[in-house]
């Protein structure tokens, strides 16, 4: 894909700095509450995985990374977002679910 040089890394900073502020804050909020944060931190580190696999298919060239065939890691890469993902939304309910229960 083409993008503007500066879009590369101002979108790898951005999930970077969010997931940082988005556990910080967690940890937070969350003190008192240690399965609901360490939920929490799963979530952020399930989901900046992902992201990994994310950022590796569509900015692969701009990293210098070559694949003997790019369509199948392209696919690959974004099979793997898919379930981390996923694996990232549990997580994150069953922070909204100890935060309930706890109440």
């Amino acid at each position: 894909m083409s993008f503007e040089a500066e879009v590369i890394p101002l979108f790898i900073g951005g999930i970077i700095i969010v997931s940082i502020l988005e556990v910080f804050f967690g940890i937070i909020v969350l003190n008192d509450r240690k399965q609901a944060r360490n939920n929490l931190i799963g979530h952020a580190v399930s989901m900046l995985l992902g992201f990994v696999f994310l950022v590796r298919s569509m900015f692969a060239n701009w990293l210098n990374v070559f694949f003997d065939i790019p369509s199948i890691s392209n696919s690959a890469s974004i099979g793997l977002f898919g379930l981390c993902w996923a694996i990232s939304i549990a997580f994150f309910i069953q922070t909204i679910l100890c935060c309930l229960n706890n109440n």
